[in-house]
């Protein structure tokens, strides 16, 4: 099959803008997950790149390299916007690692490739990602999607100056929120220990790490019941109002 000469300056900027969406979903927290099949993703890539054709422009046709590096530039302005959204969702991960460390929770069964490997974890990114579905993770794709199209039109290398400062800021915000939703059950597991020390300086013949150890697990099950919730609200807020540059 061939197609039309005519049609190839309208289709070549349309391809430009797929290459964004595409890198921007696979970057994304919930749509870009390792669970999902490809084909999902590369569907709804298709599916949202005719509302996006606004901001591919008809123009002469460029030659095959230039049609490379104008590829390569959308790759990575849809990575950069992607990513700078899961490096605040990651705190999510990092929270949960430190809070089953500190819980004696870590060495339970239910290793995952795709996710952290142990059950808490699991259950508090599986849990993570469906609430940020529900809230609209969707729509701050299209918004984020549509102001970078406005603020960089297809065919334009991102500004690194900004992106890069923007990014570490980022990663420092994913570290701080990590700290805070694990601070409960690192600060209590502390505090426990501490106790544990003074009950076995007391009594030395009371067997402490039998009776602390399934005593520790416990309350922290309890205090994960708990506390999960308002954890997992305060992050989905942090990731939905997460502050990109000149988006935002």
């Amino acid at each position: 099959m061939t197609l039309d000469p005519g049609l190839l300056p309208w289709l070549m900027p349309l391809l430009l803008v797929y290459a964004r969406i595409q890198a921007c979903l696979l970057a994304m927290p919930g749509l870009g997950e390792r669970m999902i099949p490809v084909r999902i993703r590369v569907a709804a890539a298709m599916a949202l790149t005719p509302l996006y054709a606004g901001a591919a422009r008809p123009g002469p046709l460029p030659a095959p390299l230039q049609l490379v590096a104008l590829v390569a530039a959308e790759i990575v302005a849809g990575l950069a916007l992607g990513l700078m959204v899961r490096v605040v969702a990651m705190a999510l991960d990092v929270a949960s690692t430190a809070l089953t460390q500190s819980a004696s929770m870590s060495a339970m069964l239910g290793i995952s490739e795709d996710m952290p490997p142990h059950p808490i974890g699991n259950l508090m990114h599986m849990a993570g990602m469906a609430l940020l579905m529900a809230l609209g993770l969707p729509v701050l794709v299209c918004q984020l999607l549509t102001d970078s199209f406005v603020l960089k039109p297809a065919g334009l290398w991102p500004q690194i100056a900004q992106v890069w400062p923007a990014f570490l800021t980022l990663v420092v915000h994913g570290f701080t929120l990590a700290l805070l939703i694990a601070s409960p059950f690192v600060l209590g597991g502390l505090l426990f220990q501490m106790l544990s020390g003074v009950v076995s300086r007391v009594m030395p013949a009371m067997p402490v790490v039998f009776v602390a150890a399934p005593a520790a697990i416990g309350l922290a099950l309890v205090a994960l019941a708990l506390l999960t919730p308002a954890l997992l609200a305060i992050w989905a807020d942090a990731v939905l109002s997460v502050d990109l540059p000149g988006l935002r």
